[in-house]
């Protein structure tokens, strides 16, 4: 069966790009191994913060675009994917990455306001932090309902002519001057033009062509509390929040959070250094009770009214580069082929923009969007060059 274009990757990403693709006319197949929506990898579950307040300007930039192209998703689809709520960051005085988020939202021209402890307590009573912590507000922040989303940019890819197929694991890819094989179980598929955006997955599938990326998957996962004053903690009440730490004894580089949205309980999380690595196919489901005990301790002194019965808690997988910064980069070699990695954990924001980056690659062999920072050629002075052949 003939494509123009063939996306590897129905998370995120991978619907955000056919949606795209969809969108400009093109003949457009989507694969994906699992079904949509499917909970194995990075993109699942009811929330995932959007924000625009960023350590990097370019980050910045790409975030108030994301925003824009989230809104015509919705205009679209008629359905609302984005709930602001105000973003809250924490941070000690020394922690650079606050500065820098200050920096770059001034850089920007982008609102926001820097509030010592005592105006974190009178705005957010929820809070209890020690007397030097500063605080970031920034209005625009809040969630992007996650399930929804991928839903929805599926739903709207068919809708504009979009083929999806899933339960559908890619069995070999063999690569053309002029395009590309894929071969699942069932099928053999040709396209002009491929994406890979396959989440954990994408590491040992463009090793397997010859190019080695230093992803490594980590295992990540969240709670849900039952509040002791729930009503503190309701959508419009309480905002979404990242609280860097500074402590190198504690190996979290920051806790995060949200308000009740769309499920009981108030949702926690904490990213830790150094991470737990993993694979996408040999991860575990399980919680870490020892990370659950240092979360649960930081609810407990920090938002205290939160604190109470873990009412549940999931595990989700993270695809990490060394720098934290994204691959969005064509494949050395093959010009037609895109890689598509926005990863390390927090990439979902950006997912609309990036459809939109990665269809530009696909059609155009460009983008007007700043993406020099996520060449795949950062990792190594010589790149390898893919290997000519079958990916099985």
């Amino acid at each position: 069966m003939d494509f123009e274009y063939i996306v590897i990757g129905g998370g995120a990403m991978g619907t955000a790009t056919a949606y795209q693709l969809a969108r400009d006319g093109k003949s457009i197949l989507l694969l994906e191994q699992f079904e949509i929506g499917h909970d194995r990898g990075s993109s699942h579950g009811e929330s995932r913060i959007i924000r625009l307040s960023y350590w990097n300007p370019v980050y910045v930039k790409l975030a108030v675009a994301a925003y824009k192209i989230w809104d015509e998703i919705e205009a679209d689809s008629a359905t609302q994917l984005i709930w602001r709520t105000g973003g809250l960051d924490l941070a000690s005085p020394d922690a650079i990455s606050f500065h820098n988020r200050v920096k770059s939202l001034q850089e920007e021209k982008v609102e926001h306001e820097v509030i010592d402890a005592h105006e974190i307590h009178s705005r957010y009573p929820q809070f209890h932090v020690t007397p030097d912590t500063l605080g970031l507000v920034q209005d625009d922040a809040g969630l992007v309902y996650a399930d929804l989303a991928i839903q929805t940019m599926a739903d709207m890819a068919k809708k504009h002519g979009a083929t999806i197929v899933d339960n559908a694991p890619v069995k070999s890819i063999s690569l053309k001057d002029d395009g590309a094989e894929i071969n699942t179980e069932d099928n053999t598929y040709r396209c002009k033009k491929l994406v890979i955006s396959a989440g954990g997955w994408i590491g040992p599938m463009v090793a397997k062509l010859g190019i080695e990326l230093p992803l490594v998957v980590t295992h990540e996962q969240f709670a849900f509390f039952h509040a002791s004053k729930p009503e503190l903690f309701e959508f419009g009440k309480f905002p979404v929040f990242i609280h860097l730490d500074t402590d190198p004894s504690t190996n979290v580089s920051s806790r995060y959070g949200f308000p009740s949205f769309k499920q009981e309980g108030v949702k926690v999380a904490q990213e830790h250094l150094p991470p737990v690595p993993t694979t996408a196919d040999t991860r575990s489901f399980e919680i870490d009770e020892t990370r659950m005990k240092q979360l649960q301790d930081y609810v407990k002194t920090t938002l205290p009214d939160a604190f109470g019965e873990v009412l549940y808690a999931k595990t989700c997988l993270y695809t990490r580069t060394p720098d934290d910064h994204f691959i969005i980069d064509k494949l050395p070699g093959y010009p037609h082929v895109i890689v598509g990695s926005i990863c390390s954990g927090h990439g979902f924001k950006f997912t609309s923009v990036m459809g939109r980056i990665l269809a530009d690659l696909a059609t155009a062999g460009e983008t007007s969007y700043p993406i020099d920072l996520f060449s795949m050629r950062r990792f190594q002075e010589k790149p390898s060059q893919p290997v000519r052949g079958k990916w099985s």
